[in-house]
């Protein structure tokens, strides 16, 4: 292999296992004819579905073989200890080395976490790897972390999160001049904990970030904010809320009492926008999340992704690896520990 462009996939993780991941390799390899793919999992099984694309994809798509799987169930200490041969962990190698720019899993979270930090290592001086992503908004997009990888944050992690996800959104917006804000109950300053409250204040006196300060879930999607930083509880719930509500609008277009004529023609222009709204928001479109703070480019597809979203996580992967996200947050975070120790 020798092109440019060389992405490292996890074929066996998720709920749909490589009956996804396949089909999205092929036509990720169609659509970039640079691109080339290491396919990790069992060769049985995999080649025997690759049969059914064409040459020119499977040229260039090299299949690992992987004695191991790491199931959705698995102990990340498990992972850690006896799961050196997966798919999950070979891929992740593949970054290590240098032979493969990002690497795309839907495999399980903690043993990806655990597993990412052992393999690839953390960059210097961040604690906790965060897993954030772009979410839609009414006049762009706003990179929202953590979505669940540290359930419980210190002030301390949550501005490292504000500028890990502050060299993210950059790569994804193409934006300069970025605005940082809090998710709290409340916009007052006395609401929230007593750690939310405390990394106000180091927001607010950090240099070179433009905080502005606490958000409300809502204000997510409004796009007053670039990046939205909170602990992986609150990120989760509110990413899975808002996909929740997606879905439920998706349901209601097709709901509509159509049988009055009047009805019927005001109900057929209800669900013809609520379609492109639908086609614009589903959330498959938004899929893949960036494990930040690690030493490689890692990237998270749903765990019941189908081929099309796990298709869009490729992209994501893609960007990262054509930009090295990682080595602009490791660029970043390093920048302004000399910082730190020149105030010091």
């Amino acid at each position: 292999m020798s092109s440019q462009l060389r992405l490292a996939v996890d074929a066996m993780g998720g709920d749909l296992g490589p009956r996804s991941v396949v089909p999205a390799c092929a036509r990720f390899l169609i659509r970039f004819p640079q691109a080339e793919l290491k396919l990790f999992g069992p060769r049985s099984q995999l080649q025997t579905l690759l049969l059914k694309e064409p040459p020119s994809v499977r040229e260039r798509l090299e299949v690992v073989d992987c004695s191991q799987v790491i199931t959705q169930g698995c102990n990340p200490v498990q992972a850690l200890r006896h799961k050196r041969e997966s798919s999950m962990a070979k891929a992740l190698e593949a970054v290590a080395s240098g032979d493969c720019g990002a690497m795309v899993t839907s495999g399980n979270t903690g043993a990806l976490l655990a597993l990412g930090r052992s393999i690839l290592g953390t960059v210097e001086g961040v604690r906790r790897p965060a897993l954030g992503k772009s979410l839609p908004t009414e006049n762009g997009t706003c990179f929202l972390l953590d979505l669940g990888a540290n359930i419980d944050c210190s002030a301390e992690d949550l501005l490292q999160f504000a500028r890990m996800g502050l060299e993210a959104q950059r790569v994804f917006s193409g934006k300069a001049d970025l605005t940082v804000a809090l998710l709290n109950i409340g916009a007052e300053e006395h609401k929230g904990t007593e750690e939310i409250r405390r990394a106000g204040q180091l927001l607010q006196a950090a240099p070179g970030i433009n905080y502005v300060g606490f958000v409300e879930g809502h204000d997510i999607f409004t796009g007053i904010v670039d990046v939205v930083v909170c602990n992986g509880l609150m990120g989760n719930v509110a990413m899975k809320s808002a996909e929740g509500v997606i879905r439920l609008i998706g349901q209601k277009t097709f709901t509509i009492d159509k049988k009055a004529p009047i009805k019927r023609f005001f109900g057929q222009l209800a669900i013809n926008l609520l379609r492109k709204w639908r086609a614009q928001l589903e959330p498959g479109r938004y899929n893949g999340a960036s494990f930040l703070g690690l030493e490689g480019n890692v990237i998270k597809s749903h765990g019941g992704a189908s081929s099309e979203a796990f298709y869009r996580a490729m992209l994501t992967a893609k960007e990262c690896a054509e930009s090295d996200l990682a080595q602009q947050i490791g660029g970043a975070m390093a920048l302004q520990a000399q910082r730190q120790a020149g105030c010091d």
